[in-house]
């Protein structure tokens, strides 16, 4: 629909409103259909425009209306306005003053078909340029397009916005198919993508008209940085975009949620950086938990003895050392706590080691970790000491305490009950049971050395007995060596007492297995180590 203003084409613009008639319009008519006739073409040009006599009659005739008149005339005295409804001449914004005029909804209607198209070109020239300041001018004279045309004013801005969007939702949908020819090299360029394509300065000056589509253009952002955080190794880029994200206008329910990612990947953008700044520390924290890793094995293959497996972790894991490190090696003390605890359960289930499992999970409830880590461990070895305590015993060598029992180490012991006796005749009847003591194989060595001390000195001190009984009176060598034989027995099991006593562990004596958790109970209930007899 193209302006034309016939009070100007009639050249009645200097002429009072008052004095405009039909005869007066009629006169100016003739004229101006004979200046067309007498041109080379047949038209007349009117400001860059080539009319026909039935484009000038048609919009003649509207000044038959009062009103159009009225309205006419006035333009044809507002330049600025009267140009840019016929060319589009953009002087208007730069210059643009509110008139009492403009408060009118029939003069609103009247220039509202004209005016928003051409306002439909100029605001979205200015939007494409970035130019915040012409923007800004062209917004001031959205009060001269009447509601039914809004739609058209803003059809052309909306159109390119739609667009972008499209554009970035592609993207992003190409990153999470991995069909992106961003690599983790370029990846920020992206950044400046976002920021050419939907700058904030302009957004953000745009009317309510256009809030649902920025509130999209959020949404597209977000969903983007989402893909590239999980597309990439990089938080850098999503902080960015977040933080531009931000900036824009929004009035969304999704808001809160656009600021509650924006915390969290600015927490883990800052914990990067810590840690890139760190890169050394936890390049040989990382070595140590390899380090654990293998030890996990060594146990499991049985080259390495659980009860040596804290001494090692000790070595290798300085408590002071590693609780002191900054919140950036929080994933590396869990990720060391949680390996430890899985030495302790290789101790326990390839080794039956319930004493090592429970000094290194109990080692490991020592790290800082994470509050559900800690609960885990705690957990752990609360089931560990219940363990402990049901089978003790069993699960732990009776006589040291410390290491678990091993096969072939333990004792057997034959144990009895009488269960009938009678006087007349003299007679005895008993039940009999095989135990094994479980006993660790360095108990066993200990024992067997402080048995072997006592035979060799009841046997020395034996045969020295028969020898000088002999010495003295040839009949008496029985008395001497039943003598050497008492002596030697007594000698003897001091010194196996000592060898065993200095040595930090229980003997193997009946008085020490009857106090033994497999044997206590039968104990009580009438067993013995002694063979009725009648």
């Amino acid at each position: 629909m193209q302006f034309i203003n016939p009070v100007e084409i009639l050249e009645l613009d200097t002429s009072e409103i008052s004095a405009v008639d039909n005869s007066l319009i009629k006169k100016a008519k003739r004229k101006l259909f004979a200046e067309i006739d007498l041109s080379d073409n047949g038209h007349f040009q009117y400001k860059g425009l080539s009319l026909t006599k039935t484009d000038c009659e048609k919009v003649i005739d509207e000044l038959e209306s009062p009103n159009a008149l009225e309205f006419y005339s006035h333009l044809a005295k507002n330049n600025l306005l009267n140009d840019f409804l016929v060319n589009g001449n953009d002087k208007l914004f730069t210059s643009f003053k509110q008139e009492s005029i403009y408060k009118l909804l029939e003069f609103i209607k009247f220039i509202s078909p004209f005016f928003a198209p051409k306002f439909d070109k100029a605001i979205l020239k200015a939007f494409v340029d970035e130019d915040s300041e012409k923007l800004r001018s062209i917004l001031r004279t959205q009060t001269l397009i009447s509601t039914a045309d809004l739609n058209v004013a803003f059809k052309s801005l909306s159109i390119e916005i739609q667009n972008r969007i499209q554009q970035i939702d592609s993207l992003t949908k190409e990153i999470k198919n991995e069909e992106s020819e961003y690599s983790d090299d370029d990846i920020d360029e992206v950044i400046d993508l976002i920021v050419d394509l939907f700058p904030t300065e302009t957004l953000n000056q745009l009317p309510a008209y256009f809030q649902s589509q920025i509130n999209k253009i959020a949404a597209a952002i977000n969903f983007l940085l989402l893909a590239i955080w999980n597309e990439f190794n990089t938080t850098s880029v999503s902080l960015h975009l977040l933080e531009h994200l931000l900036e824009l206008n929004i009035e969304s329910v999704s808001k809160p949620t656009f600021q509650k990612n924006y915390d969290i990947v600015k927490k883990k953008h800052e914990e990067r950086i810590e840690q890139e700044k760190n890169a050394p520390t936890l390049k040989k924290w990382a070595s140590i938990l390899i380090t654990i890793q293998n030890l996990i094995k060594s146990v499991e293959n049985k080259n390495v003895q659980a009860s040596d497996s804290l001494d090692k972790i000790k070595q290798i894991v300085t408590l002071t050392e590693l609780n002191a490190l900054p919140s950036f090696a929080n994933e590396i003390r869990t990720q060391i706590g949680y390996s430890i605890r899985s030495l302790s359960i290789s101790c326990w289930n390839k080794q039956n080691d319930i004493k090592s499992s429970l000094a290194l999970i109990s080692f490991a409830l020592q790290i800082n970790v994470s509050d559900d880590a800690k609960l885990k461990f705690k957990q752990d070895k609360t089931e560990l000491e219940e363990l402990e305590k049901k089978y003790k015993g069993v699960l732990v060598c009776h006589f040291c305490e410390k290491n678990p029992p091993e096969d072939n180490c333990g004792i057997s012991q034959t144990i009895y009950k009488e269960t009938y006796r009678s006087y007349f005749p003299r007679r005895v009847q008993f039940s009999y049971t095989d135990v094994t003591i479980p006993r660790c194989r360095s108990c066993k060595e200990i024992h067997s050395k402080g048995s072997q001390k006592f035979s060799l000195i009841f046997f020395v001190a034996l045969a020295l007995g028969v020898i000088i009984g002999a010495m003295t009176d040839g009949e008496h060598f029985i008395i001497g060596g039943i003598i050497g034989a008492v002596a030697g027995w007594i000698v003897g099991k001091i010194i196996e007492g000592n060898q065993v006593s200095s040595s930090g562990i229980k003997d193997s004596s009946e008085s020490t297995l009857s106090k033994h958790p497999l044997l206590i109970d039968r104990m009580r209930e009438g067993w013995t180590f002694s063979k009725p007899s009648a």
